[in-house]
């Protein structure tokens, strides 16, 4: 028997294969469209919308690229061919990589108009090249440069591309800056023990930091009432602090918040502390930071307070008492009431 008539004149299936004419990236969309006669652009939607589950599309996509042969070459793709588009698959991502990581690192550093410029430059020369340029030279890198830089200006996020301790010592309140002190990567030390004010003066002082830690350090013998408004971003910048640390520019970052006179306090508010002076200026702090952590409080001449900022606690048991008063400071409420039961006190027992 027979296992049927045979058709010598019917065309044989053509295999499957990538067009190397009207492809945008690897001819592996134009290539199955023209397999099965289907509009190009719905496989293309097809493989980008799979590419949002995990990357499935993306995955898919690259292994089409692997396998399947142009229509220019043999059925049998070669070790060859295939090892080589391996090598040209790790040096694309490589150099996508690249390009997203400084985009977005000069975005952050406040260089986002140069990104912008760089990307307007791409696509006029793109245009100028144009039918030469295709589209597979052109999206990547447009879209690895351009979607970090838009995250990163959306999230408002920015940094002074600083980094290293930043020390200042005013001695009068005209010697602080109206825009305040800033910060990226480094560390700050504003010491204000003489800082010499009138009595009943308001000093504005504004802080605005990026992710090291800033200490200020208020006279231990004079009176100042402090009116602290802080805000801080949160856990949003672990990955920023983390990149601090990997360059080895953020070593003293810690956790984010302020340690005022002792106490901790995080997130955003105000705090407020009031001498025993009435006459006492006013410390106005406006305090920002990306993911920095802030120390406050009085400081005795013979005390570092950027080596020892956690002072008078260093760690050993001591005479509770004694810490407790040295916290408490010369000027804090209720000082010249202990002072005068102090004396009284010493008077009664010489007496």
């Amino acid at each position: 028997m027979s296992a049927g008539p045979s058709h010598p004149g019917a065309p044989l299936p053509q295999p499957l294969r990538r067009a190397r004419d009207g492809r945008w990236l690897g001819g592996v969309c134009r290539g199955m469209a023209n397999r099965w006669s289907t509009p190009v652009g719905q496989l293309r939607a097809l493989f980008a919308v799979a590419t949002l589950f995990g990357g499935l599309g993306l995955l898919a996509y690259a292994a089409c690229w692997l396998v399947l042969p142009t229509d220019a070459e043999e059925d049998s793709p070669s070790l060859l061919r295939a090892l080589a588009s391996v090598a040209l698959l790790a040096a694309a991502a490589a150099g996508l990589t690249t390009i997203a990581l400084v985009a977005a690192v000069a975005t952050l550093f406040g260089f986002g108009w140069a990104v912008a410029v760089g990307i307007g430059a791409f696509l006029a020369g793109a245009l100028v090249l144009l039918p030469a340029a295709k589209p597979a030279w052109v999206l990547p890198p447009l879209i690895a440069a351009a979607l970090p830089a838009i995250a990163v200006a959306a999230s408002g996020a920015e940094l002074m591309p600083h980094a290293g301790l930043r020390s200042e010592r005013p001695e009068r309140a005209a010697a602080i800056p109206s825009d305040g002190y800033r910060t990226g990567l480094g560390d700050l030390f504003v010491d204000l023990r003489e800082l010499r004010v009138a009595p009943g003066a308001i000093v504005p002082l504004k802080l605005d930091t990026g992710v090291g830690r800033t200490v200020v350090a208020l006279p231990h013998d004079r009176c100042f009432d402090v009116e602290l408004t802080y805000a801080t971003e949160g856990d949003g910048w672990r990955v920023v602090r983390s990149f601090a640390d990997a360059l080895g520019i953020g070593g003293s970052v810690g956790g984010n918040g302020a340690i005022l006179y002792g106490g901790w306090v995080g997130g955003s508010g105000r705090w407020t502390r009031r001498s025993d002076d009435p006459r006492a200026p006013t410390l106005r702090i406006d305090y920002s930071t990306l993911g920095g952590e802030l120390w406050l409080r009085d400081y005795p001449p013979g005390v570092g307070p950027l080596a020892t900022p956690w002072w008078p606690y260093d760690g050993t048991v001591g005479d509770e008492r004694r810490l407790r008063e040295l916290e408490r400071g010369a000027c804090a409420p209720g000082a010249a009431e202990r002072a005068a039961a102090a004396r009284a006190a010493a008077r009664a027992r010489r007496a």
